[in-house]
């Protein structure tokens, strides 16, 4: 089933709570039930929407069991919503925001759907970016005392990342705060999220020198002036770009 692009469409395809648990239901049993106990492929549904009791040896199956949506009391369609709120809008939304767009009483419950959805966006950290990866460090935060801008600003929170380079678009990316930008936690961060036989490409920064001798296929570019970034490392600086626009978008209070 394609997902919905607009609220017309979610409109559609999720008009009522029911429709939303027999769409949770086919995610979690595409082929059909299947009891995790006797391997039973027939069940009956109980009296609350997400149990399922397996018709052989009557083992009682959650479809919430091991998600995000587990042990909640929130309408299962307000959490779609959410998902939809969180996919839909480049810039994010805040808690507020949703608090009112979806009509929820408490700010809290609001904010911690989205935190909830957010902390499942992380991917498995044993999958290594591969083929051409560019790299950069990014700073992330306001200035609070006068300073200079660009590298070394001041009081703000410095991130790494590494993006696939796919031709017209990008691949997967990585983002991990670092508390400095030297060669051990430059080092660090490639090794945890980069697979040894990727190419790096990465500005003149002295601190990407080391790459070959610590093993990586390395392709330097010397940035010159500021407008050229974006040009030599597209899609990290996209990827930068969209963080600090989600960042506004989510925290702009």
């Amino acid at each position: 089933m394609k997902a919905p692009a607009t609220l017309s469409e979610f409109e559609q395809v999720f008009p009522s709570e029911e429709s939303c648990w027999r769409h949770l239901r086919r995610m979690r049993w595409p082929g059909g039930f299947h009891c995790p106990r006797c391997r039973g492929t027939r069940s009956h549904r109980l009296g609350r929407p997400h149990l399922e009791q397996c018709a052989s040896c009557r083992y009682q199956v959650s479809a919430t069991a091991g998600t995000v949506f587990h042990g909640t009391r929130v309408p299962l369609r307000t959490w779609f919503w959410a998902i939809f709120f969180v996919a839909r809008h480049k810039k994010s939304i805040s808690a507020l925001q949703f608090q009112r767009d979806a009509g929820l009483g408490s700010y809290k419950t609001a904010w911690l759907l989205l935190h909830k959805l957010r902390s499942t966006l992380s991917l498995r950290q044993d999958e290594l970016l591969t083929g051409l990866v560019e790299v950069d460090e990014s700073f992330v935060g306001g200035r609070k005392v006068p300073g200079p801008g660009g590298r070394g600003a001041l009081h703000k929170t410095i991130v790494a990342l590494a993006v696939e380079h796919r031709g017209e678009h990008a691949g997967r990316a990585r983002l991990q705060v670092i508390p400095r930008v030297t060669h051990p936690e430059i080092l660090a961060f490639l090794h945890s999220h980069i697979d040894p036989e990727a190419q790096i490409a990465t500005d003149g920064l002295q601190v990407y020198r080391i790459l070959p001798e610590a093993g990586f296929r390395h392709r330097r570019h010397i940035q010159g002036p500021r407008e050229r970034a974006v040009q030599i490392l597209p899609w990290v600086h996209r990827v930068a770009g969209n963080l600090k626009t989600w960042l506004r978008g989510t925290f702009h209070g």
